[in-house]
């Protein structure tokens, strides 16, 4: 790497094009992150950046990146956008010693032929769309699936999206059956004898499941095309309310899951960990040393019930489906966690398959960490943001206090566009938070006198903005207990197109709350995936399928 400038707060060191393109091409621990709002690098990123908006930096750099001393690139648009530059700075005051920045940005990175990569959660969809090539994983046409239920023609019908998702719409007749609670099921529906059809939302976790069915030994399993998009694509309408239910496993059926998850994470290579070794890697995760994921992988409201300390709530499919959201280290150490270590082996042995180095899963689980006598935690973990005591110096201002200056105190609104035309304090004008110094910079060149309150549904986000103003050398006041607050009083709200704001364009829409066209739009994005010049990365494998021996994954002698 190449000394850069020097900035007001930091020696920031620089990156080119050249030296990414070599970090790229190892199996070291790095991060890369594209620091501007994700609605930006939807449209158009480096293949494997981790979306990372400035204004998340501090509540997520933590827990994305443990160790202080890894190497960390950021990036933003180039030319004279500022973000990479100010994070890197915002990094360093966390005691981050191994950052850099990007030289020239996006722009150079394509000046110079990288092509762009566009979507979301590209790495794990490319795979997702790579199983499905090479596995040639049976895809049931929507107008077959409607004949089946039209003659009545016997199948089972399950949802691998999560809970939440099937308690809003399904395809009718569906019982839940979610993510990696599939290794549960598989024995009970091989012997109901029945196809079994699977869905998600679109392709990605189907693909997934149906392959995973296939693993455990139900032959007879198809991935719906498409899933509820393509559903609706169809003019058919989803079932909503409350639905069949989720599938009860069976106890020999949860058994003869656990013996042939394991048997697939032993051939992909997916490790055993014991809770003192575990215990003791997160003590040097804790203490900024060794970067350490753990995942819980079983269902959010068991997370929530308790769970070990630190570890990220993400049910088995959703892992495999965002790792570039939470795995941005991908050369390090991963650990899964569930109850008996099925789900929790079966997600490893797709991460594994995805080409991740170092996955292992708690031997024992929950249940063995419980009996070694470490503690737990409950509910959902929401560490403090890492510029939490300095960002606790900001003045707040009491909303009625913000009310009655009216005029005289510019209210300013640097959460998401999404959020400010959702609902806002009236009069707010919206700033982009990764932006703030700059728009200060401009107001005190025109001599705006008035006092500056930033706001945001949540109070620690204005407070984090009003210590990057302070640093920058202006004076801003916050709302003290966020727009919530506000809300909370019943002072005068506006919603809708204003403040400098027309529509939310900061933010990604998933395209199953998007219009039928955006449907459309996505799905052949995705399938076309395959065909994209993707580049090849040690730590980004093209599907490999590790088998165990057969004798390991041979069916019970119980016939159907």
């Amino acid at each position: 790497m190449i000394a850069g400038s020097i900035t007001d707060t930091a020696c920031m060191e620089l990156s080119t094009v050249s030296e990414l393109r070599d970090l790229r091409a190892t199996s070291d621990e790095y991060a890369l992150f594209d620091v501007r709002e994700s609605a930006q690098a939807h449209q158009g990123h480096i293949f494997g950046a981790t979306f990372l908006p400035r204004r998340m930096l501090a509540a997520r750099i933590a827990s994305l990146v443990p160790r202080r001393s890894t190497l960390i690139v950021l990036y933003d648009e180039g030319g004279p956008d500022p973000r990479a530059r100010l994070a890197a700075q915002t990094l360093a005051r966390f005691g981050y010693t191994g950052v850099r920045v990007l030289d020239g940005g996006l722009r150079t990175w394509l000046a110079q032929g990288e092509a762009p990569c566009r979507g979301s959660n590209v790495p794990s969809k490319w795979f997702g769309e790579t199983v499905h090539a090479h596995a040639a994983t049976p895809a049931l046409p929507i107008a077959t699936l409607q004949a089946w239920r039209e003659t009545g023609s016997a199948h089972r019908i399950c949802d691998i999206r999560s809970p939440e998702e099937y308690g809003r719409a399904r395809i009718p007749g569906a019982a839940g059956a979610f993510g990696s609670d599939l290794a549960w099921h598989a024995d009970d529906l091989r012997r109901a004898g029945q196809p079994v059809v699977v869905h998600c939302s679109g392709r990605t976790r189907s693909i997934i499941a149906c392959e995973s069915l296939r693993l455990l030994g139900v032959q007879d399993a198809y991935a719906l095309e498409n899933g509820t998009m393509g559903w609706r694509l169809a003019g058919l309408a989803l079932e909503r309310g409350p639905g069949s239910g989720s599938l009860a496993a069976s106890a020999a059926s949860r058994r003869d899951g656990a013996r042939r998850t394991q048997a697939l994470a032993r051939a992909a290579g997916v490790a055993s960990v014991e809770a003192a070794m575990l215990a003791r890697w997160l003590d040097e995760r804790d203490a900024g040393r060794t970067n350490l994921y753990v995942l819980d992988i079983r269902q959010v409201a068991e997370y929530r019930a308790g769970h070990l300390p630190g570890a990220i709530a993400l049910p088995g499919g959703l892992a495999v489906q965002r790792t570039d959201e939470f795995l941005p280290v991908r050369a390090a150490q991963v650990v899964l966690v569930d109850d008996d270590e099925a789900r929790a082996a079966l997600a490893g042995y797709w991460l594994r398959a995805m080409g991740l180095p170092r996955v292992a899963v708690l031997a024992g689980g929950l249940p063995a960490w419980n009996a070694a006598g470490y503690a737990l935690g409950h509910g959902r973990d929401r560490p403090r943001p890492a510029d939490h005591t300095d960002a606790m110096a900001a003045r707040p201002c009491p909303a009625h206090d913000v009310h009655e200056a009216g005029a005289r105190m510019q209210r300013v609104y640097v959460d998401t566009q999404a959020r400010f035309l959702a609902g806002r304090p009236d009069a707010a004008e919206w700033v982009p938070f990764g932006g703030l110094e700059a728009w200060l910079a401009a107001r005190a060149k025109r001599q705006d006198e008035r006092a500056v309150v930033l706001m945001a549904h949540d109070e620690s986000l204005a407070r984090s903005a009003a210590l990057n103003a302070r640093l920058a050398g202006f004076d801003a006041a916050v709302l003290a207990g966020g727009v919530t607050a506000w809300q909370a009083q019943g002072l005068p709200l506006a919603s809708g197109p204003g403040g400098g704001v027309t529509q939310a364009a900061d933010v990604v829409v998933q395209p199953y709350d998007a219009d039928l066209q955006a449907m459309r739009d996505y799905l052949e994005w995705e399938q076309a995936l395959t065909r994209q010049a993707i580049p090849t990365l040690p730590l980004y494998t093209a599907y490999r399928v590790p088998r165990p021996p057969a004798a390991d994954m041979e069916q019970d002698q119980e016939a159907p």
